[in-house]
Formats: structure tokens, C-alpha cells, sequence
């Protein structure tokens, strides 16, 4: 078997009113890396598409990218793209990418433009074949961890399809491959069926109260509650909340006869519930997984408002 080990990146709308028929974002670059049955590589292009749909570069994804508006300007079709990478598909070949996120925007693209999905390879995602045979017990690993994990010290600038393509191979040459899509299919059941760590863990303690309020103001009600521990009676008030889903928050704390504790606030029919977990490996690292997911949100709006302030300086210098 050969791979073709491909990275996605897309433009998204400039404002808040979205396209209905490339809602999630339309593809301006993809980079792509042919791969023998001895993992070497055949061929490694990166390829800039002119978007027909948000033909203007939203400026967030400018910044994470380093896609100017000349750039997309000066692209190819999607079609010429998506051609040019077909030249080496084969019938031995299988569809590479880090995470679950590439394929479903390339079939949209696809269908957009007319072209049938069917014609693609088998897909697989690196990124659960990781896990399966790394001490990994997170379901979705980032590309800079999954290096650190398995040794690999060679640093590229991310969100740049080619370089991910690159490092997502890189994890590919250190991996069993051949064993990984032999049992891909039993561990992906595995991991879909897998019940969430809070589901089957019991909690050290559980309260739940009605709550008739507004949604909206649930994370205001979760940092009110003051949560006592039934063993010694001490507040297990903790770190801030960090956001798990839509209706749920997650944090630490600990109390004086335990020393982490791992809760999490829902939402549902009506009522909070709030419970507080013996801090395993695993909750740990769901946790540490929210904190790094609501920095990565800081820094998106820190970019955003450097931007308008920038233009806002701009125009009034004009």
C-alpha cells in the first residue's frame, strides 16, 4: 500500500453571515505528500486555490496561516488542484490526515463543485492510529504533542499545509502502519463506543439542583457554587471554569483530605449537576486539554483585536 498524506487549509467568511453552500469554510490550500510502501516519500507539492465562494481573506486565518489576499488572487481552481493531486491516487492507495476535520470540508468542496466524492481513496486518520499504539488516552492528540511523544525534535511553522503534511508523515515513519489499518476498524469502534471518563468513573461526590434560569447565564451560576466536601467539610472551590461541550464546564480544585479533585458542571433538563472526580491520568489530561483549548481562544481574539486596531489606525491616518 502507498498514502498520500495531505493537510487542508480554508478560508472562512470575513463576517458573520456564512454561504449555504460552504458553510464550514472553502479550501485555499492543500499540501500534499506521496508515499511509497517503504514510507519514503515520491513527491511533495503545495498547492494555493483561488476561492470562488469567500473570495476575500478573512484576516484571522491570514494571520494563523500567512495566506495573503495575492496569494488566493494568484491561485488555481479547485478543481486543477484537486487534479493535480489525483495524479497519484491509485488503487493502492489510501488517504492520509492528522484528525477528522479535512475530509469532511474536502467532500464539501467537492460536491460544490460538481465533483464526486466516490472517486477518493480510502481515508484514514493518523491520528487514532496514534493513539492505539502510543500510552495516548486522549481521542484527539495535537500534531505538537504527537512529535514531543514520539521523539521527534524537527520544528516546522504550523497551519501551513505542506508543513503539516510533513509532520503528520513524520508521525506516520514512526508508527506501524500496516498493523494500524489492519485493526483500524476495531479500534475506531473502540473509541466511538469508549463512554466518556466521567460516565464511567464514580464520583468522590454529586449535587444537583433545579435551575429555571437563563442558559446563557450558567457559567456565571457554576463559578457562584461553592461545593463542600461531604469528608471534611471544605470548600473544593478551585481553578476557573473551562467550556466542555454546550452545556457543560470542567475545573480543579482539592480539599484537605484530597488533594486534586476534577469537576464538572452540566446542564440538563433543567437542572445543574455538579461532580467531583478523584483526579486520574485521564481527567487530567482532559482538563489540561480545556485550558490549552481556551488559551488557543484568547490568543484568536487578542490577533483579532491587534487587527481591528490596526485598521483603525489605518483609516484615520488616511
Amino acid at each position: 500500500m502507498n498514502y498520500l498524506i495531505f493537510d487542508l487549509e480554508w478560508n472562512q467568511p470575513t463576517s458573520s453571515g456564512k454561504s449555504p453552500a460552504l458553510p464550514h469554510g472553502e479550501i485555499i490550500q492543500i499540501g500534499f505528500i506521496a508515499v511509497n510502501d517503504s514510507m519514503e516519500i515520491v513527491h511533495q507539492e503545495e498547492l494555493t486555490i483561488k476561492p470562488v465562494v469567500y473570495k476575500k481573506m478573512n484576516p484571522y486565518v491570514s494571520t494563523l496561516t500567512g495566506i495573503r489576499q495575492e496569494d488566493i488572487n494568484a491561485g488555481i481552481t479547485f478543481r486543477d488542484a484537486l487534479g493535480r493531486m489525483g495524479e497519484f491516487f491509485s488503487a493502492e492507495t489510501a488517504l492520509i490526515t492528522w484528525g477528522d476535520d479535512d475530509m469532511p470540508i474536502l467532500r464539501d468542496n467537492m460536491k460544490y463543485h460538481g465533483m464526486d466524492d466516490k472517486t477518493l481513496p480510502i481515508h484514514y486518520n493518523l491520528q487514532r492510529i496514534f493513539a492505539s499504539q502510543t500510552e495516548s488516552k486522549l481521542r484527539q492528540t495535537g500534531l505538537k504533542n504527537a512529535l514531543e511523544t514520539l521523539g521527534i525534535t524537527e520544528e516546522m511553522k504550523a497551519h501551513d499545509a505542506l508543513n503539516d503534511a510533513y509532520m503528520t508523515y513524520l508521525i506516520a515513519r514512526k508508527l506501524d502502519m500496516t498493523l494500524g489499518i489492519a485493526k483500524y476498524a476495531e479500534f475506531s469502534e473502540a473509541t466511538a463506543a469508549k463512554k466518556p471518563a466521567w460516565e464511567s468513573t464514580e464520583p468522590a461526590f454529586l449535587v444537583r439542583l433545579p435551575y429555571a434560569k437563563n442558559p446563557n447565564a450558567f457559567a456565571g451560576e457554576c463559578r457562584k457554587m461553592h461545593i463542600c466536601c461531604p469528608v471534611c467539610g471544605k470548600d473544593t472551590a478551585g481553578t476557573d471554569i473551562f467550556r466542555q461541550g454546550k452545556n457543560a464546564f470542567v475545573a480543579a480544585s482539592g480539599c484537605e483530605c484530597r488533594e486534586r479533585l476534577f469537576l464538572r458542571y452540566e446542564l440538563k433538563n433543567g437542572h445543574i449537576t455538579a461532580a467531583a472526580y478523584e483526579m486520574t491520568q485521564e481527567l487530567e489530561q482532559l482538563y489540561s486539554a480545556r485550558v490549552r483549548s481556551k488559551e488557543k481562544r484568547e490568543k484568536r481574539r487578542e490577533i483579532y483585536r491587534i487587527i481591528a486596531k490596526t485598521r483603525k489606525s489605518e483609516e484615520a491616518d488616511k
